[in-house]
């Protein structure tokens, strides 16, 4: 195509799929994003007379538009988020850009992964958090979308365990009207597409069945999704993040979940770290939760009982910072007064393994040991509520799902 100084160009068809662009569009606009323009469709967000505002690849232009030979033309004037930022006030500025630096936690482990995040954030690869369950995935996840050039558009968030398989399709792509009985006269879309131009969180991607992954495998390689019912592809511009307490590739080897799947997930790899490894944390952690219990509830805690801290330490925190906030809130519902000690926190120890039992030697592997303190952990649980599975996964923490499948895998 001719070359028209300064402007960067983007050439459309009737549909509005991108056919070229310029050298432009890869110089002043230098972001590997720009490589996969080809066959992107544009949106059109505003027109008046020749200006549009307008969505590519996740990011939106000003642009002005031209019509030649039945074709467009779309002249880049602008990049709305650059435009944002140097609009914005300093404060905005200075939260969205530093939010995954807001995560609490000064260890060496999570700044690392905190400095790994910041950097894929600004990206659009696909990312896959692992790590155990309560280590804040999706803390994260809302972090990367947040620190992205798609923080203007919609964080949609997924748990795969509360999908059934027969809802997937409806719930995940959505369906017209009539699709099936019952269906919403208007038609629902799903959640792929409400994550349009902006991020798709897949939480607990492992507990999906083998053919959900294949239906979801296929919208993530094609970019296309099609409703129950319809008879028209959607074209889908999203990023995926994913997340997962469970080793994928050992499931790949077992067969539980698609190698193709995994290789498309495995862009690049997040492994938030277990509380147990972040020792300097735990403290900073406790701080925190008290200060955030002392606005809502409002006490007036200002110090910690050296007993108290003693036991966060040596407890190895099988639920991770969310067992921890648990634990600090149930204290702080019952503390008198401005000291916060152990036995503020009830009948909690009643329901974990004390720090003395954890000190005992255990004779195995880390799973097996894990494995160990986990099923405890459960039992004492229900022990705790006379049985009540529901009451069990509140007092947990997880959801009940997952509860039924621990009760199964450890044979309670």
């Amino acid at each position: 195509m001719k070359r028209l100084e300064t402007f960067a160009i983007v050439i459309v068809d009737r549909n509005r799929k991108i056919t070229d662009v310029n050298d432009f569009m890869y110089q002043p606009f230098s972001d590997h994003r720009y490589n996969h323009f080809l066959n992107e469709s544009v949106e059109v967000d505003h027109e008046e007379d020749e200006l549009c505002l307008v969505n590519i690849s996740g990011e939106r232009y000003l642009v002005k538009r031209k019509d030649t030979n039945g074709q467009e033309l779309f002249y880049i004037l602008a990049v709305m988020s650059r435009v944002a930022k140097l609009t914005s006030n300093t404060n905005h500025k200075k939260h969205s850009s530093d939010e995954l630096n807001h995560i609490i936690g000064t260890s060496r482990a999570m700044n690392r992964i905190k400095d790994l995040a910041t950097k894929v954030a600004t990206s659009d690869s696909t990312v896959l958090l692992t790590g155990e369950s309560g280590t804040g995935k999706e803390l994260f996840a809302r972090g990367i979308h947040n620190n992205s050039a798609r923080n203007k558009h919609p964080f949609v968030a997924v748990n795969c365990v509360a999908i059934p398989d027969e809802l997937f399709e409806s719930e995940m792509f959505g369906y017209e009207a009539g699709a099936f009985s019952g269906a919403r006269r208007d038609g629902k879309p799903g959640k792929v597409e409400l994550a349009q131009n902006g991020t798709l969180f897949l939480d607990e991607i492992s507990e999906l069945s083998y053919a959900s992954q294949g239906k979801l495998l296929r919208v993530l390689q094609e970019r296309e999704v099609d409703r129950l019912g319809g008879v028209r592809s959607k074209t889908v511009n999203i990023r995926v993040v994913a997340a997962t307490n469970k080793n994928l590739k050992q499931l790949v080897t077992e067969g539980k979940f698609r190698e193709d799947l995994y290789y498309r997930l495995y862009v690049f790899d997040l492994n938030v770290p277990p509380l147990r490894e972040r020792e300097r944390d735990v403290l900073i952690l406790i701080e925190h939760y008290i200060h955030e219990f002392n606005q809502s509830l409002g006490k007036q805690v200002t110090e910690v009982s050296e007993d108290l801290k003693a036991w966060a330490l040596s407890y190895t925190w099988p639920g991770n910072v969310r067992e921890l906030k648990s634990s600090i809130e149930r204290g702080m519902n019952i503390v008198e007064g401005s000291h916060l000690a152990q036995e503020d926190l009830g009948r909690y120890d009643n329901v974990h393994l004390d720090h003395t039992a954890q000190k005992e030697p255990f004779h195995g592997t880390l799973e097996q040991a894990m494995n160990h303190y986990e099923k405890a952990i459960i039992e004492k649980a229900i022990l705790e509520v006379e049985g009540d599975r529901t009451k069990a996964a509140a007092l947990l923490d997880i959801h009940l799902s997952s509860l039924y499948r621990k009760l199964s895998k450890h044979q309670i």
